[in-house]
Parts: structure tokens; C-alpha cells; sequence
């Protein structure tokens, strides 16, 4: 697991993974290029932006600095796959185009990887971007396959102590915007499942780590800003929708069969009874069916490689 691995921030790729996000992209890489401590390289890929990201990335010029332009959208695992297959360093850091790197983001990160090598990546404390609002400190994954954000939109004032008593404790996932994943025992992780656009490729991340016998720590210490939201679908309804075939798929492609089935059951019963008032929902409902017999090759094939070590806990929190 890393015995003896000497990692510094120089060892780091950091990755932005971008879409459509010319509003946004120039604050995240002037957060990475203008770090006291540089890391190794900021690999941008550009997930085939239709906006002129792929222009504001060009306006910058460091010597760390790469630029990936894919043709198309592979989605976001898509884009942290082919970040990952260029990438030199022996951590990976992932930051989104609509994040924002502060000082002591990778530093901290870096430290907790080397001094515990049983880690396999590191959860930052994750805050809107006004600074003074928790957007996640570490994440929890329940029965159902549910993601939560610890004291998600809490005032950071209010929580100081509990996060100074966390630090260094298990979560189940990282979130994905300012992630820190070591490569060296790792490699099996990759590449993640680029079948929807987005959604859960940090759920799955983090259920592959634990299931290669390391952890995911959360690591108050390190901070990064997040201004969340900039390339979600702009309808409600499309957005609830796209996350809950995200977490059916994940439940089918790692839990318990009976689990998945009867989340999936569930899920059905509620879009029947929607759509007594939106047609809309039986729509949605038959095209989610649709979506998961498609993908049962690709789901038995998951399950059989990452089928669950016994020496293991599935969850930290909900076992």
C-alpha cells in the first residue's frame, strides 16, 4: 500500500476535467497556476466545449500547464479516464472548472497520503464559494445508494471542532471536485465507467478504493471553493431524473442484487403513481428500464471484477 513512498506536490497531476465552462475555467486555472507550491502539471481536458473554453485555456501560458481538447463529450468519468492516461504524477488531483484551488489544498492532501500509506485518496473540506458555507466535508453512501455531503450548506463557523475531530477519519467517497487519489496500488481504479454524462463516478471511486483495500480520508486541512452547478441541466426534473438512472445503475453495478432490485422496484412505483399528474414521468420510467437492460452486460461484467472483498466494510457509516 505505498510502504515507504516519499510524495511531494510535485509528484501531483492536477486534472480539470471542463465542459461549456468559458464562465468559469479562468478562475480554477489561475487558482492552480498561481500556487506557491507548484505541482507537477494542471492538465486541462476539454470534454468537446461548445463555448470558447478551449480559447480561455489558450490564453494561459505556463510551462505546467497541458491542454487535452477531445472532439466530443466522453462525459465527466470520460474526461477523468483520459485525464488519468496522460497524466505523469503519482497523485492525481482533480479539480472542476468550476472550482477553486486554495494554498493549502494539496499540500495537506499530499502529507495525509504519505504519512498514511493505507490511504488511497483524500476527501478535501469542500466550501461554496462565498467561503463561509460547507458545500461537503467528506461523503456517506447509505443502502440505497444515496450520496450525502457531510453538513452540506452548514456555516463553517459552526463546525470548526467537528472538523478538526474528523480529520483523518474514513469516508466512504471524495467528492469529485478537489479530490486527491494516489496512483501507485491503485491502478486497477481506473478506467471508470463512462456511461452517463454524470453523477456517482465519485460514489464509484470511492467504492473501488475501499474495495482494493485502502481508505478515503477526509482531510479538513486541505480546502478547495466550489461555485457548484454551472453545466447541470437547467430543468429539475431532467436533473432528478439523470441522478436517479446515476444511482440505479450504481446500485446494479455494485450492490447487493436484492437491493438494487428492490431500489429500482421502489423507484418504479413512485414514477407510476407521477404520473397520474405528468405522463412525463411514465416516459422517464420506461426510458430508465430501457437504460438498465441495455447496460446488463456492461453491469455483469462490473460486478464480476469488482465483486466485494469480505475483508472489507462496504460503507463506514451505514453498516
Amino acid at each position: 500500500m505505498g510502504v515507504g513512498e516519499v510524495l511531494k506536490v510535485r509528484d501531483v497531476s492536477v486534472i480539470i476535467v471542463n465542459y461549456n465552462g468559458e464562465s468559469v475555467l479562468a478562475q480554477a486555472l489561475e487558482s492552480v497556476l498561481l500556487l506557491e507550491e507548484k505541482p507537477l502539471e494542471c492538465i486541462v481536458v476539454d470534454n468537446g466545449s461548445r463555448d470558447n473554453s478551449l480559447g480561455v485555456a489558450q490564453t494561459f501560458h505556463d510551462p505546467i500547464l497541458r491542454i487535452l481538447s477531445l472532439s466530443q463529450n466522453h462525459g465527466v468519468a470520460g474526461g477523468r479516464n483520459r485525464g488519468v492516461a496522460v497524466a505523469k504524477g503519482k497523485v492525481f488531483a482533480f479539480l472542476d472548472s468550476d472550482g477553486q484551488a486554495t494554498a493549502n489544498w494539496l499540500p495537506a492532501a499530499v502529507h495525509q497520503l504519505a504519512q498514511n500509506p493505507g490511504a488511497g485518496a483524500v476527501a478535501p473540506l469542500v466550501l461554496m464559494a462565498s467561503g463561509d458555507v460547507i458545500n461537503g466535508a467528506g461523503s456517506s453512501l447509505d443502502h440505497w445508494g444515496h450520496g450525502r455531503d457531510r453538513l452540506w450548506g452548514e456555516k463553517l463557523n459552526l463546525h470548526q471542532e467537528e472538523l478538526t475531530l474528523w480529520g483523518g477519519q474514513p469516508v466512504d467517497y471524495p467528492m469529485g471536485c478537489g479530490m486527491v487519489i494516489r496512483r501507485s496500488g491503485l491502478e486497477n481504479l481506473w478506467p471508470l465507467d463512462e456511461t452517463l454524462p454524470k453523477w456517482h463516478d465519485d460514489t464509484e471511486i470511492g467504492i473501488r478504493i475501499r474495495r482494493l483495500g485502502y481508505q478515503v480520508i477526509f482531510e479538513p486541512a486541505s480546502l478547495v471553493l466550489h461555485y457548484l452547478g454551472h453545466s447541470d441541466p437547467h430543468d429539475r426534473t431532467r436533473r432528478h431524473q439523470l441522478a436517479e438512472r446515476a444511482r440505479l445503475l450504481l446500485l446494479w453495478k455494485y450492490y447487493p442484487l436484492l437491493s438494487a432490485l428492490s431500489s429500482t422496484m421502489h423507484y418504479s412505483v413512485f414514477a407510476l403513481k407521477g404520473s397520474w399528474h405528468n405522463p412525463r414521468e411514465r416516459r422517464d420510467l420506461w426510458n430508465t428500464w430501457r437504460f438498465l437492460l441495455s447496460e446488463s452486460r456492461k453491469i455483469r461484467m462490473i460486478r464480476h471484477k469488482w465483486r466485494k472483498n469480505p475483508r472489507y466494510p462496504e460503507s463506514f457509516h451505514t453498516e
